[in-house]
């Protein structure tokens, strides 16, 4: 059941995040770093549309932000719709570090930049902020991750600096609410907002635990470490990925401790126990990127071998692989709103995009569906010959007398 129809696109630079903003446009950014090496540092906007013939022309870029020379490449992205904007524009934000002179000569970086995608398809640089108040002029500390709620009532960014800490902001203002930091000194590999209440809930994994708090007042929501079965079963992990399924089930990615293979998790925020573990692959041991479609019931997850692999999200079922996708190291995975598209950005500088069938994971492999096209003419054989051999006895005539 392997996706059919696809197009690759070369962006000129190392693709380091890409998000859907909507079904028809996919927004990549990333680029050669401080310095730029003759790469640029850039935000595109990328139209994908399967009802062109020509597979060269399927991807498009259309609207692009430069970014300066002397600062570091962007790293991370998110979007989402501004809920009480007549307009129907989209917030955009990005991670991106400032320059090293301006870190290191005066502790400044404004490493959270705000975007707006306007109605007109237009891309406009709106604000940015610095939201730790104090920074002690370190350069290798890079925007790690940025999720906003899904009204963008909430948004939620990270560094790379560990211990970890995550900082909730106002999506509007850029104002911080809060500075989270978990009370034993750890690394948060990843994390997701709740879907269904606009981000009240975010939930974190480290490398053997996962845990949510309350995105109001930092409260503990959840913890996996309390029940202690759960805790001994998440230690056989080493914990990467996160994303919600609605506000109680999560859906983790992790590798096997002392063995090679690639495991997705669902847990439960409430009972703080898994109610389900699949291995995905032994050829790969690391998912480097996840995304999720309920509409679409598929999951999509890089492997640090190059491949994607796409996943029926109800049982975990492997539909389909495809090795070596990128030449190099692949670095997001993104989903359309309705599920129709499946894009993979590298940092070989190349985009791809697959469309996908609706109802994809409810598809037959194709000695499935001859069984169902060979059962379907024995089938209607049968009922002419039954009807053949009334005919022949009479019993038929017989039957159309009566009515």
């Amino acid at each position: 059941m392997s996706l059919k129809e696809s197009a690759t696109l070369d962006v000129g630079f190392p693709i380091m995040s890409a998000k859907f903003i909507n079904n028809k446009t996919v927004l990549v950014t990333g680029g050669g770093g401080e310095g730029n090496n003759g790469i640029p540092n850039k935000i595109t906007a990328i139209k994908c549309s399967f009802k062109v013939q020509d597979p060269k022309r399927r991807l498009q870029r259309f609207r692009e932000i430069t970014l300066p020379s002397n600062e570091d490449s962007p790293q991370c992205l998110d979007t989402g719709k501004i809920v009480d904007d007549e307009e129907n524009k989209f917030s955009v934000f990005v991670g991106c570090n400032q320059s090293s002179q301006l870190i290191r000569s005066m502790n400044i970086n404004n490493n959270l930049r705000k975007y707006v995608y306007t109605n007109e398809e237009h891309l406009r640089f709106v604000d940015a902020a610095q939201l730790e108040e104090e920074i002690v002029g370190d350069v290798d500390d890079y925007p790690k991750v940025i999720r906003l709620s899904t009204n963008s009532g909430v948004g939620s960014f990270m560094t790379s600096s560990v211990p970890s800490a995550i900082y909730i902001f106002n999506p509007d203002s850029l104002e911080l609410k809060f500075k989270y930091k978990p009370e034993k000194e750890v690394e948060i590999k990843d994390f997701a907002l709740s879907p269904e209440d606009d981000g009240k809930t975010l939930v974190y994994v480290t490398s053997n635990s996962i845990e949510a708090v309350s995105t109001s007042d930092a409260s503990k929501v959840s913890t996996s470490i309390k029940n202690t079965k759960t805790d001994s079963e998440l230690k056989k992990f080493i914990l990467s990925k996160v994303r919600f399924l609605n506000n109680d089930i999560v859906i983790v990615s992790a590798s096997s401790r002392g063995s090679k293979g690639a495991v997705l998790l669902k847990y439960s925020l409430s009972e703080q126990k898994i109610l389900k573990q699949s291995l995905i692959s032994k050829k790969f041991n690391n998912i480097v990127a996840l995304d999720i479609s309920q509409s679409q019931d598929l999951v999509a997850v890089a492997g640090n071998d190059l491949s994607l692999t796409v996943i029926r999200l109800s049982d975990f079922k492997v539909l389909s692989t495809y090795p070596k996708l990128h030449p190099f190291a692949i670095t997001s995975v993104a989903f359309s709103p309705n599920g129709s598209k499946l894009a993979t950005g590298s940092a070989a500088n190349t985009l791809h995009v697959f469309r996908v069938p609706q109802h994809h994971a409810r598809g037959k492999s194709t000695l499935g569906t001859l069984f169902q096209y060979l059962f379907t003419i024995l089938f209607v054989a049968f009922i002419a010959f039954g009807l053949q051999k009334s005919h022949e006895s009479g019993q038929l005539d017989e039957v159309y007398s009566k009515v």
